[in-house]
């Protein structure tokens, strides 16, 4: 072989003997293949930060681990669920919160994730999640604290495969990506939320359907008001705008609780819309003070430009619940789910809720008088056709909501 068909081959002796000089090829190739290889390897991690030999190992949770997000208390109240209902006074205050004493029962699990840096000179900054394992979209940012190799992650979806990694920088400034790492989060249902400062947040999405289909997750987010009896912290502002990604606010508070409200509205930032219909819970739904509020609060949960959405009355459970019910009743969850769902308040601040009230059976019966003997879907719908609400506008949410 001539050394003049190898790069550099002016520098190279060729006097050598044959197997001398297929050892200087060999290691002139090397050096081109070697930063060629790096490359390749750096892009698989990221194209947009710098690449050294795993500057991060990934240790928890392990490639393809399944975590859960509810809490022991959670599943032990929705196996209750299952057996009976939660007992309730029907003239119970549910304005007073009653379980700070205890802890909020509503917040999700944190699950703890975990690396090792490689030496001394890097430091992580955040981690990233996303079911998109390219991060383009759709990405959660939890904030590391200085000095940590972990960071608490909390409220992701239900039954969701995600891509995680460590971002940081070595001490140049240079940002630096460990490796990307696979797992999946367990089927539970409700998808609890943590809004530090808020009681009761959850998404509307997860529940499977009679027809078995699923209740698109990360659309309609509801839980209790944000600045007024209860305040969210800058985090949890930050969390629900940012990460939640919110498009729009759905108040469904009267105007006597916003004029005690501070902010007189929205406790969030101007980028995201704010919306105030305010409605009445239970079989008030039905009345003519209230159907062309519900009808209005159905139109703007399936205009796609307002989604992601989160909606609230004080806390989340009487108004926010009564529309939820009726909103996942028309796209077809069973009406046990749709009951259990309702009940799961009682894990939050705001009191016991239970199917065995006046006030719950009335909505019952206002349902029933609608589509008598029919299943819940058909009562559902005969409700929001009663209101106003037309054939294609019921199919649109549908669409929306649906997984297909």
């Amino acid at each position: 072989m001539n050394c003049n068909h190898v790069s550099l081959s002016k520098q190279m002796d060729c006097g050598k003997n044959h197997s001398s000089r297929w050892i200087d090829i060999i290691a002139v190739l090397t050096l081109f293949a070697l930063p060629a290889m790096t490359m390749l390897s750096c892009r698989t991690v990221s194209t947009n930060y710098s690449c050294q030999a795993e500057p991060f190992i990934l240790l928890f949770p392990e490639q393809d681990a399944v975590i859960t997000q509810h809490t022991q208390e959670q599943d032990a109240f929705s196996h209750l669920l299952e057996d009976d209902a939660p007992q309730a006074q029907d003239q119970e205050d549910w304005l007073a919160p009653r379980r700070k004493a205890q802890g909020d029962l509503s917040l999700p699990k944190t699950n703890c994730f975990s690396w090792r840096c490689q030496n001394g000179d890097i430091e992580a900054h955040q981690i990233e999640i996303s079911e998109d394992p390219k991060f383009q979209v759709s990405v959660f940012h939890f904030i590391v604290e200085p000095g940590k190799n972990e960071a608490l992650v909390h409220s992701l979806k239900a039954n969701a495969t995600y891509y995680w990694r460590v971002i940081g920088t070595d001490s140049q400034a240079r940002p630096l990506s460990s490796a990307v790492s696979c797992f999946r989060t367990a089927d539970e249902i409700p998808r609890w939320i943590r809004v530090d400062g808020v009681s009761n947040v959850r998404d509307m999405g997860g529940w499977n359907t009679k027809d078995g289909h699923r209740v698109r997750q990360g659309l309609v987010f509801r839980g209790g008001e944000m600045r007024c009896h209860m305040i969210a912290t800058a985090e949890g502002l930050r969390f629900v705008e940012q990460e939640l990604g919110l498009r729009s606010l759905l108040d469904l508070r009267g105007k006597g609780e916003l004029d005690v409200d501070p902010t007189h509205g929205s406790a969030l930032t101007a980028s995201v819309r704010w919306h105030n219909t305010p409605i009445a819970a239970y079989a008030a739904c039905g009345s003519d003070s209230y159907k062309s509020l519900y009808a209005n609060a159905f139109r703007i949960i399936i205009e796609p430009t307002n989604l992601p959405l989160y909606t609230h009355c004080w806390g989340g459970a009487d108004r926010t619940g009564t529309m939820i019910f009726l909103l996942n009743g028309a796209l077809g969850v069973p009406e046990e789910d749709l009951i259990r769902d309702y009940e799961l308040t009682s894990l939050s601040i705001w009191g016991v809720r239970s199917r065995e009230t006046e006030a719950f059976k009335g909505l019952l019966a206002l349902l029933e008088s609608l589509a008598p003997g029919q299943d819940m879907q058909a009562k559902a719908i005969a409700y929001w056709k009663s209101i106003g609400i037309t054939d294609n506008e019921i199919l649109r949410l549908q669409e929306l909501f649906l997984e297909h």
